[in-house]
């Protein structure tokens, strides 16, 4: 077994910089992005964990990058990275893959170990699968190689049944897990499941990621890649008209919602400095935290009637989800059996 060691919940940062975003599908060429100044700035002001993939491109490699170029010792940050999601359509949650993926991480972030490692979106994958993969993260950091174990995923309700099933079958409970897209102004129903995580599946920290949907809540339109219906994109923009008409914008008022509501950690991207410090701005103004003075009541009861009614624009879209993975779908587990045959 592991050695004893603190909670992540003791000492996780509020707000978690997301690397998300330095891929292809979020920014034509992520090289030109200023990760760099974008890492430097966010230990400065406290923001000391940062979240990544092998699946987001050059994430990895760019943030490797910058953390080579950072004077800030090793034990003062938090590096999360995933394993098991190669490509969009394209999954190896097998133990050999797992490990190998891990070792990869290592090199490309320039480190000897890994704060935490996800399984990478879990619902596209057998459980029995996703047992054994966690099977293997939990040797890993057995070894010293990660300190903390986690799974990841877009459907809240499918993370704690996996959580529950991984207690169950391994006799151990994952550290963490990450659900996005389910906890912002348009979709809070990863707050019903934190019970169930946290009581039966054992979790330590549940990580709510991507508070403004994936740029849905932007106010704009997030691209082709993103699964939202036509109609509920068309939503957001009418919102973020009526919050400019109101001197504010959606995205601002999406992250003071989130920050003000989540208890706990929050994963949100950042492509440039100015949108980390408007995020930090949108954190200080309703948490009091990282340098910032508590909200007044007027403003808060200001920030209620802005909340209130960008989730009247959205109307029955409210708490909506889309499929994932989409109906049909054969998931990695199944598609190994079938292909022994």
């Amino acid at each position: 077994m592991a050695n004893p060691r603190p909670k992540l919940s003791t000492f996780l940062p509020p707000v978690i910089l997301g690397g998300g975003v330095y891929n292809t599908q979020m920014n034509p060429d992520p090289s030109l992005l200023p990760v760099r100044a974008l890492i430097a700035r966010a230990f400065a002001v406290g923001i000391t964990a940062i979240d990544t993939s092998p699946y987001y491109g050059p994430s990895e490699i760019l943030i490797g990058d910058a953390l080579k170029h950072s004077s800030a010792p090793r034990d003062s940050y938090l590096i999360m990275t995933k394993a098991g999601r190669i490509a969009e359509q394209t999954f190896d949650y097998s133990p050999a893959w797992i490990r190998s993926s891990v070792l990869r991480s290592l090199q490309r972030l320039n480190t000897t170990y890994l704060d935490v490692v996800f399984c990478h979106d879990t619902e596209f994958v057998t459980p029995e699968a996703v047992v054994e993969a966690v099977r293997t993260l939990f040797a890993l950091a057995d070894e010293g190689k990660i300190r903390y174990v986690g799974i990841s995923g877009y459907p809240p309700e499918v993370l704690a049944e996996l959580a529950v099933l991984i207690r169950q079958r391994l006799g151990r409970a994952v550290d963490v897990v990450q659900s996005y897209c389910h906890y912002n102004l348009q979709n809070g129903k990863l707050a019903e499941y934190v019970p169930k995580l946290k009581g039966e599946g054992g979790v330590d920290v549940v990580l709510n990621a991507s508070p403004l949907s994936m740029k849905l809540l932007s106010g704009s339109y997030p691209g082709d890649f993103h699964p939202a219906p036509k109609e509920l994109q068309e939503r957001c923009v009418q919102a973020e008209k009526w919050c400019r008409e109101r001197g504010e914008s959606l995205a601002g008022v999406a992250m003071r919602w989130v920050f003000k509501n989540w208890e706990g950690s929050v994963i949100t991207g950042a492509s440039y400095v100015e949108e980390l410090e408007s995020n930090l701005e949108a954190f200080r103004e309703v948490r009091g935290e990282l340098g910032g003075v508590q909200v007044s009541t007027e403003r808060l009861k200001r920030l209620e009637e802005l909340w209130s009614g960008v989730r009247d624009i959205l109307g029955e879209y409210v708490d909506w989800s889309w499929s994932s993975p989409p109906d049909g779908y054969v998931k990695w587990g199944e598609k190994v059996a079938q292909s022994k045959l």
